[in-house]
């Protein structure tokens, strides 16, 4: 990289230390912020200083690294031809021997398995904006501490995520100066900086089994405001809002609260107006509805109601939960055709040695894909569980007023509903060998070339066949098979530990009660599985002093791991 030594701007641009367009007579950023333009000191001569920073671009070519710049968010064929050549740029060296913990990072969690059709709207503005920024920058040091304690993960590193870094204190420092300046404050990087270290929160709260904090995530809500309208800005504060607007969705339903006033605000901006709508959008949709309906039901069975309310609420449930699950099946029928999960059955498409339940499982075109069907299947769960309140199906009902059977209506809605669950389970379960393949021991950088982890997809089907999607050109088999590995453990911790959370609140064991002989036992192993892969505690530690912490069955273990490990997700993205 060429580096012409000390930039041309004004004086007061350089004690400012930000980029000067050097107009004249006055500088454009001394303009609109009203300061008085120092001017410009031409005596020193330019001097060429050559520095090595291919470190930081994690490639060979330049050509490569101008493109990941430069590339900008889209459905285009030219944006997907820019996908691939990002996902080239990052992952031309062998995955077990990455260079830099960015590099892995960015290669395998924010590039591989990714696209803009099925975006939430943070990771695919990562690339293009730290490609943008200064090694210094907030983003930069952001991404490089998230990326540090992710890779030591991989190298199996027992303290990752759990012990104070100083590169994530470096980072948090240069965000507190990047926010104080008005123009760092208004770039769309400053808030990608934000959302990297909720992230690396989110992953420390999960290792340290402790409830997250939302400090990160309440300031990048609050930033979002001062970015730029120009024709980019305004692109990215679209999607960066979408991704806000998920996780205060998942946010709700897991808290059994009402959506936040500001979440309808962005429903409703016109913002949303500046980016392709896509199916994950849709579902945050629907899914803001099941949060409302979720929180009226929690807070009416809480704190009880009067003997009027009893006799019509219970069918306004009702009613409600047929509505929104009529919208969520909508959804299913007008996602693209590539998105849907094909079933298949083991011993005949897959190898035995994969674990599945009742020999079925489903393969999808990405994790993140997957991710979202388990999302809109725990939306039809919560609004299956309202429904049989309402049908006053919970014996314990009686506490709240309730007289079991008074308000039960047709009784085949009791019938469907308790399909609707076991269906709903099934397909989470029929889901998890997607993600976790015949996998058992902790993970190491030595899976991705280990030629003995064999993982389903349409490109490995039993006799080397391949299963051909239409509208579906996917990714290389090497790609999906390394991002699947990344990303699959991460991916089936959120519906596998959801599950169990949920048999263990209010009518919990009423809906475990509905479940498959043995399945309970199968879900709870496969989330022990996955604790196994992800380096989770399985023991109590000595910086785990709980009273609680459960003995005996291996069953209850999980039961209680999965609980904990809930108060750490509660901003992350899926179920």
């Amino acid at each position: 990289m060429v580096n012409r030594g000390r930039s041309g701007g004004c004086v007061t641009c350089k004690q400012r230390h930000v980029k000067c367009d050097e107009a004249k007579p006055e500088c454009q950023a001394c303009r609109r912020l009203k300061l008085r333009c120092g001017g410009y000191n031409r005596h020193q001569n330019t001097k060429l200083k050559f520095k090595d920073q291919n470190h930081k671009f994690c490639t060979n070519t330049n050509q490569d690294v101008v493109k990941v710049a430069t590339s900008s968010p889209g459905q285009s064929p030219e944006s997907d031809v820019q996908d691939r050549e990002v996902v080239r740029a990052l992952t031309s060296r062998r995955p077990s021997e990455p260079d830099s913990a960015v590099q892995f990072y960015l290669g395998h969690y924010a590039s591989m398995g990714r696209d803009m059709g099925s975006t939430r709207g943070f990771f695919e503005m990562l690339i293009p904006a730290y490609f943008s920024e200064r090694e210094d920058s907030a983003l930069s040091l952001a991404v490089s501490a998230l990326a540090s304690e992710t890779l030591s993960m991989w190298r199996q590193d027992a303290t990752s995520f759990r012990s104070p870094r100083k590169s994530y204190s470096r980072a948090l420092t240069r965000l507190q100066t990047a926010i104080q300046d008005p123009i760092e404050r208004g770039k769309p990087a400053t808030v990608l900086a934000v959302l990297a270290l909720q992230t690396y929160e989110n992953a420390s709260a999960v290792y340290g089994l402790r409830r997250v904090s939302s400090t990160h995530h309440n300031g990048a809500a609050s930033l979002l405001s001062f970015l730029g309208s120009d024709d980019m800005g305004g692109v990215v504060r679209a999607y960066l809002r979408r991704f806000m607007l998920h996780t205060e969705v998942s946010t709700a339903i897991r808290q059994k609260k009402p959506l936040k006033r500001i979440a309808y605000s962005w429903i409703r901006s016109k913002d949303t107006m500046a980016v392709p709508e896509n199916p994950s959008a849709a579902l945050d949709a629907i899914g803001a509805s099941v949060a409302d309906l979720q929180a009226s039901y929690t807070q009416f069975m809480t704190q009880g109601g009067s003997t009027t309310s009893l006799k019509c609420v219970p069918k306004e449930w009702m009613a409600d939960a047929k509505r929104v699950d009529a919208e969520l099946l909508a959804w299913a029928e007008n996602v693209p055709d590539h998105w849907r999960p094909v079933r298949l059955i083991s011993g005949r498409d897959i190898d035995l040695s994969i674990p599945t339940y009742q020999s079925i499982y489903e393969v999808y075109p990405s994790c993140q894909i997957a991710s979202i069907w388990n999302l809109w299947r725990f939306q039809r769960l919560l609004l299956a569980k309202i429904t049989l309140g309402s049908l006053n199906a919970f014996s314990d009902l009686t506490l709240s007023g309730f007289t079991y059977g008074q308000f039960v209506g047709d009784p085949t809605d009791l019938i469907n509903c308790q399909q609707i669950l076991q269906e709903v389970v099934d397909s989470v379960c029929y889901s998890i060998p997607f993600h976790l393949g015949n996998r058992t021991s902790r993970s190491s950088l030595a899976d991705f070339t280990d030629p003995t982890i064999l993982l389903p997809s349409y490109n490995a089907l039993v006799g080397g066949t391949r299963l051909e999607r239409d509208g579906f050109d996917g990714i290389s088999r090497d790609d999906h098979r390394r991002h699947v590995i990344a990303q699959g453990p991460w991916r089936a911790m959120h519906p596998l530990s959801r599950l169990l959370a949920l048999f263990s609140e209010d009518h919990g064991e009423a809906i475990a009660s509905f479940l498959r002989p043995g399945q309970r036992e199968w879900i709870c192993s496969q989330f022990l599985r996955v604790a196994t892969l992800l380096h989770l505690p399985l023991e109590l530690g000595n910086d785990m002093e709980r009273s609680e912490w459960p003995g005996g069955s291996a069953d209850a273990k999980a039961e209680y791991l999965a609980r904990e490990i809930r108060k750490g997700a509660i901003l992350m993205s899926g179920p």
